[in-house]
């Protein structure tokens, strides 16, 4: 990195992962959770959605001190692709450090 601000801020890993749900889930439905391990006491997480939630279709909410989840909000009508980006920052022995995870969710038509 150039510079070390640039470095300290930058995630220390970055996942992806595909889901497909149909067109007719449950709302609000958990899609995805994130959280470290191992977790240990004192851990804090803050879990936020960084892209690709414009239509503010998913939203997060902290389950525990170390983990948090992502939720379908809103029914998804017809068939749609999203990509989002969660970001994980998580708070340990004084220091944060960033995790992130791109989320490809599929949502496929009604098959009934």
């Amino acid at each position: 990195c150039p510079t070390y601000m640039e470095c300290q801020n930058s995630p220390l890993r970055i996942t992806y992962y595909y889901l497909s749900f149909q067109s007719n889930i449950v709302i609000p439905a958990q899609i995805f959770r994130i959280g470290p391990a191992p977790a240990y006491s004192g851990d804090n997480v803050i879990v936020t959605i960084t892209q690709g939630n414009e239509e503010n279709y998913f939203s997060t909410r902290k389950l525990n001190a170390y983990t948090g989840a992502v939720f379908l909000q809103r029914q998804v009508q017809d068939p749609r692709d999203f990509l989002i980006t969660v970001e994980m920052k998580l708070w340990r022995q004084g220091k944060f450090t960033t995790f992130q995870a791109r989320i490809y969710v599929f949502i496929t038509a009604n098959l009934l």
